[in-house]
This record gives structure tokens, sequence and C-alpha cells, in this order.
């Protein structure tokens, strides 16, 4: 697996991920529209340039293949600030390990680059598939809680 940063040049690639329904199924915006679709590429540009990471683009190395995303984001729930992973694969490529093989070098980065002491994971109570991707990497249930409308657990992991 390789990952780098989204660029315009890879919006036709990503338009079957974004726009498929089950993909975007646990996301809090749903399938995208295209309009959505470049509004994402521009925030992940403005994330680089603030953060120095936000989503990037997940490819099979030895094909080039554009099979999703991941990435890490900032949020403020119940007055305490996290540092969340999220993922997301193309339908065909889910339960495949690339998942858990992503968030792992996720995990990786957080630890020996951004030097973090823990890192967290907020996913609805029904996406048992990414519960499983999370707590095969030791992630520990935190709490329940709201999060943009959506009721949602936390999960954490010490670096």
């Amino acid at each position: 697996m390789t990952i780098r940063e989204v660029s315009s040049s890879d919006l036709d690639k990503l338009s079957p991920i974004l726009s498929d329904e089950a993909t975007m199924k646990y996301t809090a915006t749903g399938a995208q529209t295209h309009e959505q679709m470049i509004a994402f590429v521009e925030n992940c540009a403005r994330q680089y340039r603030e953060q120095g990471f936000g989503h990037w683009a997940i490819f099979i190395s030895e094909t080039n293949e554009l099979v999703g995303l991941c990435g890490l984001n900032r949020h403020q729930i119940d007055g305490e600030e996290y540092m969340h992973v999220n993922y997301r694969l193309g339908s065909q490529y889910q339960g495949k390990g690339l998942a858990t093989e992503t968030v792992k070098g996720v995990m990786d980065y957080c630890a020996n680059s951004l030097k973090l002491n823990h890192l967290s994971a907020i996913i609805e109570p029904s996406n048992t598939s990414s519960i499983k991707v999370i707590e095969r990497l030791g992630f520990k249930f935190r709490k329940q809680t709201r999060f943009k409308n959506l009721n949602v657990n936390i999960y954490q992991v010490s670096m």
C-alpha cells in the first residue's frame, strides 16, 4: 500500500468511492456530488498547508490503483480534543486487510513523526467492520457520545 496527498488529478479516481452509497454509509457527509468532491480535495490541500496532514489517497503499490482514503482530523467533542484516524475503502476492496494495513501505517506516522501519545477513532456503533479493524490494532472503547448529529463510539490507542 502507498498513501499520498490527494490532488485534483485524483478526482476521476475518487469519484467511484466518494459517490458510492455503500462506501460512504458511515460518514457524516454521505455519498458526495461532484461539487462536494471538488470541495473535499480543496479542503485536503488546506489541511496539508495548515496542519501538515489531512486525508490521503490509498493506492495498491503494484498497480497504482486508488482504492480509498485515510486521514487524520482534529475534533472537539464533549469539551475534549481528539486526533482521530478515519478511512474508507471502495466497496470492492473491503474485507481484504487493506484498512488494517493502512491504519497501521497512519499509527506509525502519528507515533514517529507527530509524536502523539494516543490516537482515536470515532465510529458509529453499527459500523462493525471498522470497529473490528481498530480493535485488531489495539484501540479500546472509551465512550459513546454524539458527534455531527450521529451516535458514535470513541476508541483510543496509546502510542
